[in-house]
């Protein structure tokens, strides 16, 4: 019988307020002993990346050793960048089945530690599927990114209002055009406007899509993504202006701000209003 894989634990506090998550180790394999709805090898993976990985991709193998059926009905991850693949929803697992869910990261762009969050939706409650990669440098050291100084921030605010499309030059090529090579739909948006749109420390002046988005429909995603807008900061990103995207990862990335988008944001505040309701006390 093969060796078991050591499990290290890291304090550690989902967004439903999970304390004291597993991690198992990348490749390494472990009984079907962690209940959650399903019996799961692990509910964390991590990873120690080396210099040229661009994605990382884990597997959470699970078992149903209940009497009764579960139903995956959909995942939706914290971040575009990541991707939790389901085979056709709904997912009917019958007693005593077996599955595995694979997910990738994209690091492409990324530096220091990454965690991301896949919720999986079923009908008796929801998952949480925690995946964790350390990025490193090519002498094996950890890459911290740097934050960037008021100063800073205030100088790229400066340029940006000499001139919007200076953000696909030069230095920020490395975070603004790269990262969205060969992207489409919802990975497209992570790298192409969750950058700055979702960032904790984005600018005043850039705008929080997920309270906008509401009623907005293709045309005004295509104008502004294609073109932007006269007067504002905000870059025009087809290519005939200097920008990084073709006209089919604009039009990917339209169709995911139109459709999924909307659904993910009323889906995430659902799973957070129940986790988050007062539990009854106790008669």
């Amino acid at each position: 019988m093969a060796a078991l894989a050591t499990v290290l634990i890291f304090p550690h506090y989902s967004a439903f307020g999970e304390r004291n998550l597993r991690y198992l180790e990348k490749g390494e394999k472990q009984p079907l002993k962690v209940k959650k709805i399903l019996n799961w090898d692990s509910l964390g993976k991590r990873h120690q990346s080396s210099p040229d990985e661009l994605d990382v991709g884990f597997e959470f193998h699970f078992q149903n050793k209940m009497d009764k059926e579960v139903r995956i009905t959909r995942a939706f991850t914290s971040c575009g960048c990541t991707v939790a693949k389901l085979p056709k929803t709904p997912w009917i697992i019958n007693p005593g089945q077996k599955g595995t869910i694979p997910i990738t990261m994209d690091l492409r762009g990324k530096t220091g530690i990454i965690i991301k969050e896949s919720t999986i939706i079923t009908n008796l409650g929801t998952i949480i599927l925690t995946t964790k990669v350390s990025i490193g440098s090519a002498n094996g050291s950890l890459v911290v990114k740097r934050a960037r100084s008021a100063e800073e921030r205030a100088a790229n605010l400066r340029l940006a209002v000499k001139n919007r499309q200076a953000v696909f030059q030069q230095d920020c090529i490395e975070c603004h055009v790269k990262p969205t090579i060969g992207k489409r739909g919802k990975q497209l948006y992570a790298t192409a406007c969750g950058i700055c749109h979702d960032a904790i420390n984005r600018a005043p002046f850039v705008t929080e899509l997920r309270a906008l988005s509401k009623g907005k429909d293709k045309a005004y995603w295509n104008m502004w993504i294609t073109d932007s807008k006269s007067g504002s900061l905000m870059p025009a990103f087809a290519k005939k202006h200097g920008g990084p995207l073709d006209d089919l990862q604009i039009k990917s990335l339209v169709a995911y701000l139109t459709r999924i988008f909307p659904r993910e944001i009323k889906t995430k505040k659902a799973v957070q209003a129940a986790a988050t309701a007062k539990v009854p006390p106790l008669k």
